[in-house]
């Protein structure tokens, strides 16, 4: 679970707030009006988590490609202009 401090607390102690951070390197969610409003992350950490992101957005493009070539070698592949044509498709 991540560690949360208010907007207030973030006003009066930020420099603490951010040191924890980035030495843990957890990310901690700043409530207002006891609500999530933003997160505190160590650059470090979004730098990893934005490489993840692509590593899977890349894994989903491979899988599709995949599924592309085993619809075509089956015969599987329509031609479709439009949405309509899609949706027509049986």
């Amino acid at each position: 679970m991540p560690r949360t401090v208010s907007a207030n607390q973030i006003q009066k102690n930020y420099r603490s707030i951010f040191n924890t951070v980035k030495s843990t390197q957890e990310p901690t969610i700043v409530l207002l009006n006891n609500q999530p409003d933003v997160a505190i992350v160590d650059i470090n950490y979004l730098e990893k988590m934005q490489e993840k992101i692509v590593e899977l957005e890349m894994a989903d493009a491979m899988e599709a490609i995949r599924d592309y070539e085993e619809a075509k070698r089956e015969g599987k592949l329509i031609e479709a202009n439009s949405l309509e044509d899609l949706l027509n498709e049986n």
